[in-house]
């Protein structure tokens, strides 16, 4: 039974479950990494750290760390809780330049036990999703510019990959004089950066050709032809998901443009529509040196998070009855490359890990107004990506 306190704190936005404790993984960069503009980034991460989060003091406690698992920048869980995924982002795993995928068995504790490791085929995986019934993993390979599918073994481990889809430049890529409007160092080729699995159809976010598709899900799992997709405006780089609940919106990151582009998702007739794009900085911001990272929608979807990078802010935007932003708030990261964040499985805090600053950041979050303010620092090293149990 779940007891809400109602003599706030005056510390306190509003009420917290009482005494829950939650499990949380982090990812980390724990060996080298060619990053987005070619240079080679070594971060002092430990690999896949579990911890104990205190949903009602906001607090975090290290509980074990596996510093084994190497450059882990995604995490997803399988459907029943009962496993975890991770990409390994490197460029060449035991020789197949590419990374990897890893799959391991969560314990009673939430501890993890490795059970199987397979090559993405693709260069820096940097994304990992589960579909809805546990019979496919799929990864983004960032250079790459791919998405390999992988079919699970009864028990949750990786089996084999079963498909990969290769981007390309062609001629629908180079339309209207896009390859000469495009970032001549980001985007040089393609760069698949999300593969998010939403109500039976794998979304691909791909910052090099500026284009979000979708592919529907076979019966078998795999994905078949593409059911839609469009180009986004030349040079904005589209990076992350967030799904509406309902599913019918869709927003994304624009990396190199520091945008969040809103589409609509029409599923029957398989047709996306632009509703909206707008900026993830203040006018103030100017010209200042920044990307948009990653982007978190509240569960009752009146709110979403981004993080701003070199700015070092997070954003904080209303979501009105059409889908449509609105800027609320933008608060210091308290760090330095604000990458990964989420909010707690009660809504009441967001965390953010600042990779280039070694930190992580609890927030509490007001539910009416969706603003944060900073609650505590933790020391955390090079983390890139959270989790929370389900």
């Amino acid at each position: 039974m779940l007891i809400f306190i109602k003599c706030w704190k005056e510390n306190e936005m509003y009420p917290q479950e009482n005494g829950k404790k939650v499990k949380l993984y982090t990812g980390s960069y724990n060996a080298p990494v060619v990053t987005g503009d070619g240079s080679v980034y070594l971060g002092k991460g430990e690999g896949i750290c579990l911890w104990e989060f205190d949903e009602s003091a906001g607090e975090v406690r290290l509980e074990k760390s596996w510093p084994e698992v190497l450059n882990a920048s995604w995490l997803t869980l399988s459907p029943d809780g009962k496993m975890l995924y991770a990409v390994n982002e490197l460029d060449d795993y035991e020789g197949t330049m590419g990374g990897a995928l890893s799959a391991y068995h969560i314990d009673a504790r939430g501890c993890l036990e490795a059970d199987s490791i397979l090559p993405v085929m693709g260069a820096a995986p940097c994304h990992v999703s589960c579909d809805g019934s546990g019979g496919h993993v799929f990864t983004a390979n960032y250079n790459g510019g791919s998405m390999s599918c992988f079919r699970l073994a009864a028990d949750g481990g990786l089996a084999e990959m079963d498909l990969q889809l290769v981007h390309r430049f062609g001629e629908k890529e180079n339309a209207d004089g896009r390859e000469g409007l495009r970032h001549p160092v980001r985007q040089e080729k393609p760069h698949v950066h999300s593969a998010a699995v939403k109500d039976g159809f794998v979304w691909i976010a791909d910052l090099g050709t500026d284009e979000i598709s979708c592919y529907e899900l076979e019966a078998d799992g795999k994905p078949g032809k593409c059911a839609a997709s469009v180009f986004l405006e030349a040079g904005s780089g589209p990076r992350s998901f967030a799904f509406s609940r309902e599913g019918d919106m869709l927003y994304v990151t624009c990396e190199l443009k520091n945008r969040i582009a809103v589409y609509r998702w029409e599923k029957e007739n398989r047709r996306l529509s632009f509703v909206q794009v707008v900026s993830s900085l203040p006018e103030e911001a100017g010209d200042a040196e920044s990307s948009i990272g990653g982007i978190a929608l509240s569960e009752d979807g009146r709110f979403i998070y981004v993080g701003n990078r070199g700015t070092d802010t997070i954003g904080v935007f209303a979501v009105d009855n059409d889908g449509l932003l609105s800027p609320v708030q933008w608060i210091s990261s308290e760090g330095k490359n604000p990458r990964g964040f989420i909010l707690s499985p009660s809504g009441g805090w967001l965390l953010a890990a600042n990779q280039d600053s070694d930190n992580l950041v609890v927030f509490e979050r007001d539910p009416d107004t969706g603003m944060l303010a900073k609650k505590r620092v933790y020391e955390a090293g090079a983390v890139v990506c959270l989790l929370f149990e389900e």
